[in-house]
């Protein structure tokens, strides 16, 4: 008795290793299973088969978190109440510009969306959804150009025009500090609306504020969710399946279309059905031996995981193209931000008291010499230029502006550096104070008029400060760096920092 339960113990294993195995080929040729079962046994169903349901991907029941999160935080919780505080303010064209805004930043949500619930795509693919956002970016920048006559809000028109290009930051492997550069470069045009507005309408102030506000909190969310790029969803359906209408939280499923065509009859399976179906087939298939796999493909080493690191970052083996030489093709250099911005047209005006030097490449003798002692100079976003400031001036700032020259005889309260690496600066006459913050690898010549100037660097590096030689010609200058290593310690309870010198 025990023999044949031991008997029987063992053909039931052996069964169950057969229909498993029976079960792979039946997917490998797309048959599904409960279709090849039916076909293995004879057996008819018992009801008709009710159309399939449509895919869970396609009318998703959630919103994924990260995008809860950018509707509850960015959204509602910062975009909203800017946009009602520029209803308060009674200009048109800030509100147009503010609506400009507030598409572009649903666009972006409809990107985010995408890249919750999807697989990533090739590198073209995601460049032709980068491509859906330029145009948006595009209409802000263009209704600022073509608003000039605005004098009243045209520095409010220029703050949300510089927010718009935050949105670049999907291009970008380092959105954390894109938008902080982007912020930068608002407050400087909300400095202006700052000082102009604080005593007259302090409205306007707060307006500054809840703008930058929402930028902080988009640089927040971006920290959170998407560290070092767009996260797309591994696990995710392709791009191919994703649908427009799963953009809205606990949007109704789509109306049922008219039932799908019925299925193509099954594949036949020859050892099984030749056998006459139920055991007779399974015993069949075991006695194939080595012909039970003969059916199945070889996969390709490029579609082996442990071979392509990069195919274990995206989750699954892609699609294979049915055509052999976009296999071949080289991968798309990603976009950068820059190309999404757009090149912006260059300035130099004289605005009230204000001289606005932006945007300029290359130029090399911008001179101002119609300049009063009651003027600024504001160079932002220039490049490779050199600008010379004749007369004497109130102050001098320098911001976002790569390898600039900068030649000043003399300022009234101060000269300021930001977010400039390569920078050079020269003092012909008076400078009470020099500010420089952000700025890698700049030189600063000073003139015998300003030896008792005083120097603030903050998160610098590579700064060369130029001092003439007493006793020696004018044009003779002994080059001294500015300290970067600082030594901290606590006396009598209090913080001591002196800087490190090195004797050698």
């Amino acid at each position: 008795m025990s023999g044949g339960l031991h008997s029987l113990a063992t053909i039931i294993k052996r069964l169950e290793a057969a229909t498993s195995r029976i079960e792979d080929i039946a997917a490998a040729k797309g048959l599904p299973s409960a279709e090849f079962n039916e076909a293995s046994t004879g057996s008819a169903p018992s009801a008709p088969r009710a159309p399939p349901q449509p895919s869970v991907a396609s009318r998703p029941t959630e919103v994924p978190r990260s995008v809860t999160a950018y509707d509850e935080n960015v959204i509602e919780g910062k975009l909203k109440p800017f946009i009602a505080l520029t209803a308060e303010l009674g200009s048109a064209t800030t509100t147009e510009i503010v609506a400009k805004f507030e598409k572009l930043y649903k666009t972006q949500r409809l990107f985010l969306h995408r890249a919750a619930l999807c697989r990533k795509p090739d590198q073209q693919t995601v460049d032709s959804f980068l491509q859906q956002v330029q145009p948006d970016i595009q209409d802000v920048q263009n209704f600022k150009e073509s608003s000039r006559k605005e004098r009243d809000f045209f520095n409010h028109l220029n703050v949300v025009s510089e927010g718009a290009i935050s949105v670049a930051w999907l291009a970008t492997p380092k959105p954390g500090p894109h938008i902080n550069e982007v912020k930068d470069t608002v407050n400087y045009h909300g400095n202006r609306i700052i000082k102009e507005f604080k005593e007259k309408n302090p409205k306007h102030v707060e307006w500054v504020r809840a703008f930058t506000a929402v930028l902080e909190e988009l640089r927040k969310y971006v920290v959170e969710f998407h560290t070092t790029g767009v996260t797309w969803n591994t696990q995710g359906i392709a791009v191919e399946a994703y649908s427009a209408s799963s953009t809205s939280a606990g949007a109704p499923p789509p109306a049922p279309g008219p039932p799908p065509p019925p299925p193509p009859p099954p594949a036949a399976i020859p050892s099984a059905t030749a056998s006459g179906g139920g055991a007779a087939a399974v015993f069949a298939e075991i006695n194939r031996g080595e012909d039970v796999t003969k059916g199945l493909r070889k996969v390709d080493k490029s579609e082996m995981t442990h071979k392509n690191p990069e195919l274990r970052k995206q989750g699954g083996v892609p699609e294979r193209s049915p055509s052999t030489s976009s296999l071949n093709k080289k991968p798309v250099r990603p976009s950068k931000p820059a190309a999404l911005a757009g090149k912006k047209p260059a300035k130099l005006a004289l605005e009230g008291s204000k001289w606005a030097i932006e945007y300029q490449e290359n130029e090399k003798s911008l001179i101002l010499d119609e300049v009063q002692i009651n003027h600024s100079v504001n160079i932002f976003g220039c490049k490779g230029s050199t600008i010379i400031v004749k007369g004497k001036v109130n102050a001098v700032t320098i911001v976002n502006s790569p390898k600039t020259q900068v030649l000043v005889e003399s300022v009234v309260s101060s000269i300021s550096v930001t977010n400039s690496p390569s920078f050079v600066l020269q003092v012909t006459g008076k400078a009470p104070m020099i500010q420089i913050d952000s700025t890698d690898s700049g030189q600063v010549y000073i003139s015998k008029d300003s030896l008792d100037v005083e120097i603030t660097t903050a998160k610098c590096s590579a700064l060369n400060i130029s001092i003439p030689v007493e006793g020696e010609e004018d044009g003779v200058f002994e080059e001294q760096p500015v300290p970067e290593m600082l030594k901290t310690v606590i006396q009598n309870g209090k913080l001591v920092t002196t800087t490190v010198e090195h004797m050698g």
